[in-house]
């Protein structure tokens, strides 16, 4: 068990009955070459799931809640255990190469805002066995780029949080909402997840990109995204497009009021109306 007064960095797996795939994500978790501590927060599991869990006894950290609120609301609940200062999310069907943590932790500093990974997508039913295993000897090769210049590419798609290792601090101003002001768009738990890895570009002046694949992410036919995108349902793949269109009206407008210092031009106003009705009361 992970000394909770030395965690640095904290790996949290939000699941719902997930109990076919669950033991690869926390096994991949705890076979980390840099010790982290593991959260899992099941909300409302109605399978296999609680009992899994349990067995890995105090390797984990096992937060259960019998009402399903939602990922989003299960997300953020695993976010305000952790002790790390940095979080990676391992969601419940994806697991990491055992040298992800130490390549990312390794990259970091007050420059870097995310660091992240290529991925691979593997589908857990028709996959062959070494998709399931690590090469231990991987050359991991990564690039530091200019935060700026990997913004084009967030504003039409995403980097999972899945794939990427972040400030907590960063992530929680991230989750404390559902949807935000200027959308009413809202689909499992999709667009506070996109700003947790896209708001970093915009703090930060730089990212660290692993060109080599240190994650998996399983395809199933419950997956949110597969779902999402596979779905020949018109409103369902509209509803999940406009969350992340939300999100992302909602980072370009608060970067532009805090890039173009509109808070401190109200504070200026705010002061002059003040002194101007002091002297009135005089």
């Amino acid at each position: 068990m992970v000394n909770r007064n030395q965690i640095k960095v904290s790996i949290l797996i939000p699941t719902f009955n997930r109990d076919r795939f669950i033991n690869n994500a926390i096994n991949s978790s705890l076979n980390q070459t840099f010790p982290c501590e593991v959260i899992v927060c099941d909300h409302g599991s109605t399978d296999r799931t609680q009992l899994i869990c349990e067995s890995y006894g105090d390797k984990i950290n096992y937060i259960r809640r019998d009402i399903d609120y939602g990922i989003h609301f299960c997300e953020l609940e695993s976010i305000l255990a952790a002790k790390g200062k940095y979080i990676h999310f391992c969601f419940d069907d994806d697991w990491m190469h055992p040298k992800f943590i130490e390549t990312c932790i390794n990259l970091m500093n007050e420059n870097v805002g995310i660091v992240f990974s290529k991925h691979e997508v593997v589908n857990l039913f028709n996959a062959p066995q070494n998709k399931f295993e690590w090469d231990q000897d991987l050359n991991i090769k990564y690039q530091k780029i200019f935060s700026i210049l990997w913004i084009p590419h967030v504003m039409q798609g995403l980097i999972s949080p899945s794939a990427a290792l972040v400030r907590k601090k960063d992530a929680l101003q991230c989750m404390y909402m559902t949807t935000n002001l200027v959308t009413r768009n809202f689909y499992n738990g999709v667009g506070p997840d996109w700003l947790i890895t896209a708001m970093p570009l915009f703090r930060y002046k730089n990212c660290v990109y692993i060109s080599t694949p240190l994650i998996r992410f399983g395809d199933h036919e419950k997956s949110i995204t597969m779902d999402a995108l596979n779905s020949k349902d018109d409103e369902k793949l509209r509803k999940f497009r406009a969350a992340y269109t939300g999100a992302r009206i909602y980072l370009l407008i608060s970067s532009f009021i805090r890039f173009s210092r509109i808070e401190v031009i109200y504070f200026i106003i705010e002061e002059l109306f003040r002194k101007i009705k002091r002297f009135r009361v005089w």
